[in-house]
């Protein structure tokens, strides 16, 4: 029983130690675009979507 409490004590240690040294933040870039093409009487127009997910991740210094 007190291996098994002390392998969780040393896991959670690990575990938290480990989520505090980096962490990860994530950017969402949207670009649009429209375009509009008129001739004679007919009128065209386009639109160009982009979307763009940057992630970082961040190191703590010692």
């Amino acid at each position: 029983m007190k291996k098994y409490i002390l392998l969780s004590v040393v896991s959670i240690s690990i575990a938290v130690a480990l989520g505090m040294t980096s962490c990860k933040a994530w950017r969402t870039i949207t670009t649009t675009a429209t375009y509009t093409q008129v001739q004679d009487s007919t009128k065209l127009t386009t639109t160009i979507s982009t979307k763009t997910v940057e992630e970082y991740t961040g190191k703590r210094k010692q």
